[in-house]
């Protein structure tokens, strides 16, 4: 059941025993040896001087897509040991540990990544020998490995395996897989059904699978992987951080996988170097100043610690020490290089300065007032000024910086010099008479004799004053309104306010004020004070409720709110509900049918709750609805039922059957039937449960031992006959004829009548009261007294343990 145990176990033993061989690797097959490359799993860079994690280059051309992490299983051989969890502190050989449930192994050396392999039996078998989990460089079934001389054997497990990969946050895997087979008589490997391969990448955010044979035959379903390596890409990026897994179970040793070459990659964008020895200088700048890129101590010379090396600032033609390229007045004349050459002299020439006419610090060249006199060259070249002259300026009579000769108001008194009479007086500009005189400075500008200040129209020679204000002077206005009363103007239409005074009498306004106009509300052109119907709404003033309003006019209840307002009239006014105010609104009295607008109709509300009896389902508000209620207007009746015209509430025999409700509900009888009626022995009206004789015999029940029977009510000796025919009622024997014959008690059981010869005849009555033969006068008589003694002993007895 697997290969020859011995061998394979002397030459892991060998293999063991042997230090680790060191040989060549390139990981990212750039052509370095991962040992000297900085960048083993990126093949666009190999170093990095300063280890500060950038690469000194980055390779033209290279995408990068690096690799993240990567195993060929080519780490020292570790496939046959494992740690016992029985017994952690012993190292075993895997296949010597037979039945062992568990096995975990984590083994990670140089730069490729580590896995772990966990076991679970689920048979009686477990592992025995043969059994083969690990790294092998054994090639007898695959022939050789994909990459390396080593691969990962999974085998005869008797049970589950699973190998699993250090956990990789990366965007895609590449892994090579043998499935083995084996040609036995031009057959498969007898893989069965029982056996799966599952593979898969179990990721943080989602499980990708892979590979899952699970109630395959592999034999035929997977017959693609059987006797070859297989390559799988694999996408990753929507997994997130996550273990790649194989798992085998199997129960033969011709049933294994091998695994090779598994590598993760991912996007790393590498970003070159610049300063690759990380002396605070690019690589350029060395190579431009002659120092070593690549050697921290080789940094060139920086005379002003400006950044730049002194090579490359040139020479000082002052000597102050800065650098030329670095100094902004290289010949220290005190004027900066920028100014000297767009004035036109040397930078490099102390003596050589620019011409300054005005000693501003600004070249003639660039100033653009040369002679500093206020002035600019341009504004003195129009003004037929010499700019070159400080002593030579334009005239500027408001002083406005424009001169006079192209000012459009020389006097800057904001009129311009054509239409100024005075262009030379600020305070001047107009000469309304023409008398030479400026109007600001002229008493009377329009020369009509009337002062400006008292003259309406003081430019106006024709006009003064404008006494209604209506813009007309009076000269012009036919009605100034100035008139101090109708007498002295006269009668006649005065355009001031547009009424004529006689009307304006009329209607109680001032003639003579243009602000009194007569009121006119309804615009009908006779005036309030004249109008009998104000509002025009066809209702006299006298009868109009709201005689300002022609919305309204009519307020039956005169509370303020008129009985309706007219139909599309815009109004403040809000209509009443209840116009005769009587607290019942108009529409409730429409529908109880009383006079809406009639305060003394109301309707009729038998209950008051605001519900006319035509609109109340219950009029009496006795919680009885009106066609249920025989008394629908009475709230303290609301049935008869004997129908004698009295309710039952008051009706003290509802079913009229002779008997109080009051006593039918005593005596457990229904008072509204009259076929239901209580019981009543004796008749008397009163019914037995409160009757105190019920067979009205004269002895109440209590003391009536037959309360039932008139005939009887009494049973002296409790023997359930009645005293009335019962012959001996206190049951003594003795019958009561014959007791009281004898004048005893007959009531009595222990008065009895003495009988001394015991004939049954009491002494009183006895002829012979005395048997002196002592048989009482009877053969055997004796003994007859004797039974008849103890029998009625007894008999007594038992009467009074009844009584």
């Amino acid at each position: 059941m697997g290969r020859h145990i011995p061998a394979i176990t002397a030459t892991l033993l060998i293999i063991l025993s042997m230090s680790p061989m060191v040989q060549a690797t390139d990981t990212d097959g750039d052509g370095y040896d991962d040992s000297v490359d900085a960048f083993p799993n990126d093949p666009c860079a190999n170093s990095d001087t300063d280890n500060d994690g950038l690469p000194d280059e980055v390779s033209s051309g290279c995408t990068s897509n690096g690799i993240l992490a990567h195993t060929s299983f080519e780490d020292p051989l570790n496939g046959t040991i494992y740690i016992d969890t029985g017994d952690s502190s012993v190292d075993r050989y895997l296949w010597n540990n037979a039945g062992e449930s568990h096995v975990s192994h984590n083994v990670t050396t140089g730069s490729e990544m580590g896995f772990q392999l966990y076991y679970e039996s689920t048979g009686s078998n477990g592992l025995t020998d043969g059994d083969f989990f690990g790294v092998v460089d054994y090639t007898g079934t695959v022939g050789s490995f994909i990459d390396g001389d080593k691969g990962y054997e999974m085998s005869d497990v008797d049970g589950i395996a699973t190998l699993e990969l250090d956990i990789v946050d990366a965007d895609s895997v590449e892994f090579s897989l043998y499935v083995q087979q084996k040609l036995q008589s031009g057959q498969h490997t007898n893989w069965e059904t029982a056996d799966k391969i599952v593979i898969w990448f179990d990721g943080a955010n989602s499980e990708i699978e892979i590979l899952n044979t699970t109630g395959d035959d592999i034999d035929t379903a997977h017959t693609s992987l059987l006797g070859t390596w297989t390559t799988y890409v694999v996408d990753l990026t929507s997994a997130g951080a996550g273990s790649l897994k194989f798992m085998l179970q199997s129960n033969a040793a011709t049933e294994a996988i091998y695994v090779d070459n598994i590598t993760f990659t991912g996007g790393t964008a590498l970003v070159e170097d610049y300063d690759d020895d990380n002396d605070g200088w690019t690589d350029s700048d060395e190579a431009d100043c002659g120092t070593d890129p690549l050697d921290g101590a080789s940094v060139p010379s920086d005379s002003d610690g400006n950044g730049i090396c002194d090579i490359e600032e040139g020479g000082d033609t002052d000597g102050d020490g800065v650098p030329d390229l670095s100094d902004s007045d290289d010949d220290n004349d005190g004027v900066s290089d920028e100014d000297e050459l767009l004035c036109g002299s040397d930078p490099k020439m102390s003596s050589d300065l620019p011409p300054d006419m005005d000693s501003d610090g600004v070249c003639d060249a660039l100033d653009d007032d040369k002679d500093g006199d206020g002035w600019s060259n341009s504004d003195e070249e129009n003004c037929g000024t010499d700019g070159e002259s400080i002593s030579s300026v334009p005239d500027d009579m408001d002083g406005d910086g424009t001169c006079d000769y192209i000012d459009t108001d020389t006097d800057g008194d904001g009129v311009s010099n054509v239409n100024d009479i005075f262009p030379s007086n600020p305070l001047e500009w107009e000469d309304s008479d023409g008398d030479g005189m400026g109007d600001n400075t002229d008493p009377d500008d329009d020369g009509d004799g009337v002062p400006d200040l008292d003259d309406a129209y003081p430019s106006d020679p024709n006009e003064s004053y404008d006494s209604d204000g209506d813009g007309v002077g009076d000269n012009a206005d036919p009605d100034d309104d100035t008139c101090e009363d109708a007498t002295n103007c006269g009668e006649g239409f005065y355009p001031g306010d547009g009424i004529s005074d006689v009307e304006e009498i009329a209607c109680n306004s001032d003639p003579f004020d243009p602000t009194s106009i007569p009121q006119d509300e309804d615009s009908d052109g006779v005036c309030d004070y004249m109008d009998q119907d104000i509002d025009n709404d066809g209702v006299n003033d006298s009868e109009d409720g709201f005689p300002n309003d022609p919305c309204a006019f009519l307020d039956t209840d005169q509370d303020g709110l008129p009985d309706f307002i007219l139909e599309s009239c815009a109004t403040t006014l809000t209509a009443d509900l209840d116009d005769d105010g009587d607290g019942w609104s108009d529409e409730d009295e429409i529908k109880c049918e009383s006079e809406a607008d009639i305060e003394t109709s109301v309707p009729i509300d038998s209950d008051s709750d605001g519900l006319c009896d035509g609109e109340d389902n219950d009029d009496d508000g006795d919680g009885y609805d009106d066609t249920e209620d025989a008394f629908p207007l009475d709230p303290t009746e609301n049935s008869d039922w004997d129908q004698d015209g009295a309710g039952d509430n008051s009706d003290p025999d509802d079913d009229n059957d002779g008997w109080p409700d009051a006593d039918e509900i005593t005596c457990d009888s229904d008072s509204k039937s009259p076929d239901s009626l209580p019981a009543d022995l004796d008749l008397d009206s009163i019914c037995n449960d409160m009757d105190s004789d019920m067979d009205g015999d004269g002895f109440v029940n209590e003391m009536d031992d037959f309360p039932l029977d008139s005939s009887d009510w009494r049973d002296t000796d409790g023997d359930g006959i009645g005293d009335i025919d019962d012959d001996d009622d206190d049951g003594d024997g003795w019958s009561d004829s014959e007791e009281r014959d004898c004048e005893y008690d007959p009531n009595d059981s222990d008065s009895t009548p003495p009988d001394s010869d015991s004939d049954g005849i009491c002494d009183l009555l006895d002829l012979t009261p005395i048997d002196t033969e002592g048989d009482s006068g009877l053969p055997g008589f004796g003994l007859v007294v004797a039974l008849t003694a103890i029998i009625g002993a007894g008999a007594l007895a038992n009467r009074r343990i009844e009584a």
